[in-house]
Order: C-alpha cells, then sequence, then structure tokens
C-alpha cells in the first residue's frame, strides 16, 4: 500500500515538473523556436483533405528572440518547386493569464496565431482562414 502510494506521488511530481517545463517554454520571453505542422485547414470555400494538406507541405514556423516575435506561414511554391516561407514579425504577444495560451498578432493584416500549452496551435491567416496543428519546441 505505502509502495503504491508513494509511487503514485513520484509520478503526479513527475506530470506536475513536465508540464511546468513545457509552460515555461512556452510563456517565457526568452529565444524560443517552434516548428508547426498543419493538421487541418479550413476557409470560406473549403476544407482541404489530408492529401492537399501533405502536398502543399502547409507549416507555420514560430520564432521568439528578444522581446519580440516572428511567425512564417509555409507551403509548396510549385513555381519555385520549392517550400517557401513568408516571415511575418507580430506586432503584439500576450499570454491568457487563465489557460496560458500565448497568442501572436500582427494587427495590419488580422493574422494571430494562438500556441497551447500541450503545444497545439490553430492560425487565423485573417482573411477567413484557419489552420490547426501540433507544434514541437526546436529551440528552448
Amino acid at each position: 500500500m505505502t509502495h503504491t502510494i508513494l509511487s503514485s506521488a513520484l509520478l503526479h511530481t513527475f506530470r506536475a515538473s513536465t508540464l511546468s517545463l513545457v509552460l515555461g517554454a512556452i510563456c517565457s520571453a526568452s529565444a524560443a523556436e517552434y516548428e508547426c505542422k498543419v493538421t487541418k485547414k479550413i476557409d470560406s470555400e473549403r476544407e482541404y483533405s489530408a492529401e492537399q494538406i501533405k502536398q502543399f507541405q502547409l507549416a507555420n514556423r514560430v520564432e521568439e528572440a528578444g522581446g519580440q516575435a516572428w511567425v512564417s506561414r509555409c507551403s509548396l511554391a510549385p513555381s519555385a518547386g520549392k517550400v517557401t516561407c513568408d516571415r511575418l514579425k507580430m506586432d503584439h504577444v500576450v499570454v491568457d493569464p487563465n489557460v496560458k495560451i500565448k497568442k501572436f498578432y500582427l494587427f495590419s493584416s488580422q493574422f494571430d496565431l494562438q500556441l497551447y500549452p500541450g503545444l497545439t496551435y490553430i492560425e487565423n491567416n485573417g482573411r477567413g482562414g484557419i489552420s490547426y496543428g501540433k507544434c514541437t519546441l526546436v529551440v528552448p
């Protein structure tokens, strides 16, 4: 019985520590980079199939350094024959104090990207398109 209680307490401590590390990386103002792969995309005309998302290699990259942030929107450019990215300097970044969502805003184009504690994300392109996906922390 004591062994089970002790194991349960250690597991709880490990989970809490892991969550603190992930939240700390998301909420920290220090340098961080995330690679984000789109898994679902919807716009006013259609919902993209998994095949289309894979074909166009839709992705985002989030970079934070020195109190500034950039979000890149990436996709396959058939004319260039490779993936190209538009790197956008964000106007404002805020962390929701209640649920710890980190929000990146570019006001001129109504663009925003929201990064959740579990590293899922939502991108609103400001023109009726919404993308969802999962990020990986590549630079802590």
